[in-house]
């Protein structure tokens, strides 16, 4: 792999890890601002997935040894095994579960009554809510909504292509895309093993070793706290809790610092700019008692455009 790209790795690496074992620990950490308690992700199976993840990685690990030692049938049984275990990592993402629900639901509306489909939604909504400070969910609301409407009006052909969209829609991006992009790697690399491209093999299983290795921590690190922290902020000023709110918008800006100390300088860039905003938010804030609910989600997607900028690379 060329130079820049293994510097563009370790830097998203340590974008996405440093800090987060600082916080858990309860390392100190030089800012002003105490960081409330919390988990950075709200479903359980993020050790699993970093888990599954890591045995992946050992799996290509071992067939690049086989490889290297001309033991090309062994080779091919670890790739195959790293498969099943990318398998495993997929099923186990809050998106699959959503995305079952919404097959069946497709499924049933193509034999039940429209109206009859409509409770199949509830699971659906009730799902999003619980991803929606980690995984974009604006789109696959919209299109579930007008397949709910769709319903209600007895248009099954309408009804099913807005789940079809919403379906679509929904992508977790920091697990999808490193994970679609190793899938491919190993695909490509058994191809070349039956063809006898050992060398081309080997080098296309280590950028494969990439993909999996961030898939193994991109349920932790300071980015995800950010992100966590602002939507906390959200819910607190939704709620009227402008005081947690405000302590949601300082934590923020911790994670930011921290995330800024080991990345690349172009998101270090954009990480500064979101600081400031928050800063700008800050002092807003305390002068006026306009209604800033829609700045603040908006610095929450900022912070989630920022964030999957780092694994376009995995496109």
């Amino acid at each position: 792999m060329k130079k820049r790209s293994f510097v563009s790795l370790l830097s998203f690496t340590l974008l996405l890890g440093t800090g987060f074992a600082q916080v858990m620990a309860g390392e100190a950490v030089n800012e002003e601002v105490t960081v409330s308690a919390g988990k950075p992700l709200s479903f359980p199976q993020q050790e699993k997935i970093a888990g599954l993840a890591v045995n992946a990685l050992k799996h290509i690990a071992k067939a690049r040894g086989f490889i290297h030692d001309e033991n090309i049938a062994d080779a091919k049984r670890e790739l195959a095994d790293s498969q099943k275990l990318m398998e495993d990592i997929r099923a186990s993402l809050p998106t699959t579960r959503i995305k079952d629900h919404i097959w069946v639901a497709r499924k049933h509306l193509s034999y039940e009554a429209s109206e009859e489909v409509i409770p199949d939604l509830v699971p659906i909504y009730a799902s999003l809510d619980e991803i929606q400070s980690f995984v974009s969910v604006d789109k696959t609301r919209a299109h579930l909504d007008e397949a709910k409407k769709a319903l209600k009006e007895g248009d099954k052909e309408k009804g099913a292509k807005a789940l079809e969209l919403a379906g679509e829609s929904l992508v977790y991006v920091e697990i999808d895309l490193p994970l679609s992009y190793t899938e491919r790697k190993v695909a490509e690399a058994l191809h070349l093993l039956a063809e006898g491209k050992e060398k081309d093999a080997d080098q296309v299983l280590k950028e494969a070793e990439d993909g999996v290795q961030v898939i193994s921590i991109a349920s932790y690190g300071p980015m995800v706290l950010a992100q966590e922290s602002l939507w906390q902020a959200t819910k607190d000023y939704a709620k009227g809790q402008y005081e947690a709110a405000r302590r949601s918008l300082a934590d923020a800006k911790v994670f930011l610092k921290m995330a800024a100390k080991q990345a690349d300088e172009k998101t270090k860039e954009a990480l500064d700019k979101l600081d400031k905003k928050i800063e700008e938010l800050e002092k807003k804030m305390a002068e006026s008692g306009t209604d800033f609910s829609k700045d603040i989600k908006g610095l929450w997607d900022k912070t989630k455009e920022t964030y999957h900028k780092t694994v376009e690379k995995f496109k």
